[in-house]
């Protein structure tokens, strides 16, 4: 069984298609190779493995080797399919994952704790992060160079210059 905290989602079952067990997956991953047949992927921390891949409308048809008829296949709506941390990828120089940047800590640049990115908003200019903090209303910041001013990820810090009017 895989650990939540050590995994990454690549995908979500959205629905079943057709009556063999195939399930309708709504992709998470920037990873083309990610649902190749023979990849070994967790479904809700239980391993599968994929026996058939195809685009489909908004995401991925996947075969999995265990699921074998439509009713199998319904009973896992909602489903998350990750992968082991370890086996995700780096990211180029100065580009993050989105699960590296939940839950970081973000201040001012003059020294101010904001909150905590709780979500990410993509949109098609650039993603927003969601900075939450108690007793305040979220704050929406830009993921821009002039407002992400530095980003220590093994600290989870983030330091921020906050665009006039969003104080």
């Amino acid at each position: 069984m895989q650990s939540q905290a050590d995994s990454v989602i690549v995908g979500r079952v959205i629905g079943a298609r057709g009556l063999r067990g195939e399930l309708k997956v709504e992709v998470h991953s920037d990873s083309p190779a990610r649902f190749t047949p023979g990849n070994q992927l967790y479904l809700d921390g239980v391993p599968v493995r994929i026996e058939r891949a195809q685009p489909g409308r908004g995401g991925v048809l996947l075969k999995l080797a265990t699921i074998d008829d439509r009713p199998a296949a319904q009973r896992l709506r909602g489903g998350l399919l990750t992968v082991p941390v370890h086996d995700v990828e780096p990211p180029p120089e100065g580009s993050y994952y989105h699960f590296q940047i939940i839950d970081a800590e973000v201040w001012s640049e003059d020294g101010e704790h904001l909150g905590r990115v709780t979500e990410i908003l993509t949109t098609p200019g650039n993603d927003v992060y969601v900075v939450r903090k108690a007793g305040c209303r979220d704050l929406l910041l830009p993921a821009l160079s002039d407002v992400v001013l530095d980003f220590d990820l093994d600290a989870r810090h983030m330091r921020v210059r906050v665009p006039e009017g969003l104080e």
